[in-house]
């Protein structure tokens, strides 16, 4: 048995995500012929399970160990986590089977207790254009009439996951601009209020659009 090789990788962030599979590759040798990601668009079912368990068994081809990924962006059921258990404790000694959920509270602490853990600081990553974008929209936000952000409400305010990101994405440009901005002041209240927004959202029921809108 070795748990080194049951790895689990909480992570909201797919660059991240990337850039700690792409060390487990690279700390371990294994060549990308050797690398079987798996990414199911539902959540991860035990018949999924089943399926990637059989892959487990192979024998690398180019590199002495292989990695099997199993990425869960929807989630796993408990009957698949159940079924995970016992391979989680005694991998195949050449392969490397890495888990990578969003949220590590989803997990049976049977499964947590089998695994190495890697927990990532979530920071939502920009998409290309989207830095500008954003950043323009916090320089200007003071001087926005309502008409404007009341469609920047409607067009982040569709869901709360989506609000959410929103927020988070806000909160990081604004630590930035008022570590830079020499009127201190008013990039701080910005931040505050965007930062008293996320906490309404993220601990209540409120309704995303009309928490941004006020």
């Amino acid at each position: 048995m070795s748990t080194m090789h049951s790895i689990i990788i909480v992570s909201k962030n797919q660059d991240l995500t990337t850039k700690t599979l792409n060390k487990i590759y690279s700390d371990n040798k294994i060549a990308s012929i050797d690398q079987d990601a798996n990414t199911f668009e539902k959540a991860v079912g035990i018949e999924d399970v089943r399926n990637v368990q059989k892959k487990l068994y192979f024998k690398p081809i180019r590199s002495r160990e292989k990695a099997v990924v199993i990425n869960t962006p929807q989630g796993i059921g408990i009957e698949a986590q159940n079924a995970l258990l016992k391979i989680l404790e005694e991998p195949p000694r050449n392969t490397f089977i890495v888990l990578v959920v969003k949220n590590k509270n989803s997990l049976l602490p049977t499964v947590l207790s089998r695994c190495k853990i890697i927990e990532m600081k979530n920071e939502p990553s920009f998409s290309e254009g989207e830095l500008s974008e954003l950043s323009e929209t916090i320089e200007s936000l003071e001087s926005m009439g309502v008409g404007e952000k009341l469609r920047l409400a409607q067009d982040f305010g569709t869901s709360r996951d989506e609000a959410l990101i929103f927020l988070e994405k806000m909160i990081i440009l604004g630590r930035k601009k008022m570590t830079a901005d020499s009127n201190e002041k008013s990039s701080l209240r910005i931040l505050k209020e965007f930062q008293k927004i996320y906490a309404i959202l993220k601990t209540t029921n409120a309704t995303p659009r009309l928490t941004l809108e006020n």
